[in-house]
């Protein structure tokens, strides 16, 4: 307790502390939650600082950034707001209770206090709570001994419909679990089997489920993460494809994603292509094996970005010599063009495209080797 509160005292001249400053001169009731707690008892630097207020949060919030000054957020739907500033970020959140009207949907949200709104979340380590107020500040609320399983490096779900509520929380507690080097606690991983083999995350959007992918690839352990996703049968992965990951840069993630053979994702039509590239890699590679011309080969890979083929030679270091032979094709430029058929009197047709190509494989292969030689060639078709 004595060191969260002088965590919170010493941030001199930041963000926290000028938002702790408001509130102990204000009459709100506010505490900071989750993350910041959770991580100053473990010594970590926090990446979350979360302010639950036990009121009207967005109303707050604007009072807060009259003096913070930073970019204010508003999400009055959810009772929620957020201040960016150039020196940090505070999330807060209106005290409340959540209603799930079915398993994986989004929850009904009602007003609470802070006791109320610690009964609602994940894990024991997130329910801890330390008051920022001026009549209590640095009271710690620990309704389900969250500072003990820190203590004991344990992930606890808070409730046994946990995962049926919330089947992000399967992922999270992976993360959290590797983040740590915690271990998750029996009862929760039998509760975690159990939403599993009820495909409960089948009923998650896309969306959300690819927000849990994208928060696992932030992690530094998130290949442990995603062999556990694998082990638990969520996402069946090879392990040799997980071990690949962190030699491809930032196609990693789309890496994995194509190993997933599901086309729920929201994904950008750039991103869509990455991975339908991806997918195709083991294809790809048994087109190259198999091309003898230089043609051939340029229009396997023309087609496919630069990450791609960056890709493949990372995963197919045999490919490298056709890769590199490749590499010399895409910088040659053909001899003849659409104009130069029309000077030699060709008149515009489907022919034209045929031509077009067939005087740039000749080229490719080596079989002209000038735009005079090509344009002689041209003259007796």
């Amino acid at each position: 307790m004595i060191k969260l509160r002088s965590s919170a005292k010493n941030k001199k001249r930041s963000v926290l502390n000028r938002t702790i400053d408001f509130f102990i001169n204000s009459n709100y009731r506010a505490y900071l939650v989750g993350g910041y707690v959770r991580d100053s008892t473990l010594g970590r630097k926090s990446i979350d600082t979360d302010i639950v207020v036990e009121g009207d949060a967005v109303k707050v919030a604007k009072q807060l950034n009259a003096k913070l000054k930073g970019s204010l957020s508003k999400h009055s739907e959810f009772g929620t707001a957020s201040i960016v500033h150039k020196t940090g970020r505070i999330d807060l959140a209106s005290a409340r209770v959540e209603h799930y009207p079915s398993p994986a949907e989004l929850p009904h949200v009602y007003p609470s206090t802070i006791i109320e709104d610690l009964n609602r979340r994940d894990f024991s380590i997130n329910a801890i709570a330390m008051s920022i107020s001026r009549e209590n500040f640095g009271e710690i609320f620990d309704p389900f001994n969250g500072l003990q399983d820190i203590k004991s490096g344990i992930i606890r779900a808070l409730h046994k419909n946990s995962f049926i509520d919330d089947p992000t929380r399967i992922f999270r507690a992976l993360r959290y679990k590797n983040r740590f080097g915690f271990r998750i606690e029996k009862k929760t991983l039998a509760l975690m089997t159990e939403a599993i083999e009820k495909n409960l995350i089948k009923r998650l959007t896309g969306q959300r489920i690819l927000n849990e992918i994208r928060l696992i690839f932030a992690e530094d352990t998130y290949q442990q993460t995603l062999q556990d996703i694998s082990t638990l049968n969520i996402f069946k992965v090879k392990k040799n494809d997980i071990e690949q990951l962190p030699f491809l840069g930032s196609e990693r993630i789309y890496y994995y994603i194509s190993k997933l053979n599901t086309n729920k994702f929201p994904l950008t039509n750039e991103e869509k292509k990455i991975t339908t590239d991806l997918r195709n890699i083991e294809r790809t590679v048994t087109r190259l094996k198999k091309a003898s011309q230089n043609s051939t080969l340029y229009y396997i890979l023309s087609p496919i970005s630069a990450e791609i083929v960056n890709v493949i030679l990372l995963i197919h270091p045999e490919m490298r010599n056709k890769i590199k032979m490749y590499s010399q094709l895409k910088k040659i430029k053909p001899f003849i063009r659409g104009n130069d058929l029309k000077t030699l009197g060709f008149k515009s047709s489907k022919r034209f495209k045929t031509l077009l190509k067939k005087m740039f494989d000749l080229q490719l292969n080596k079989k002209i080797h000038s735009k005079k030689e090509a344009i002689a060639l041209l003259k007796n078709q």
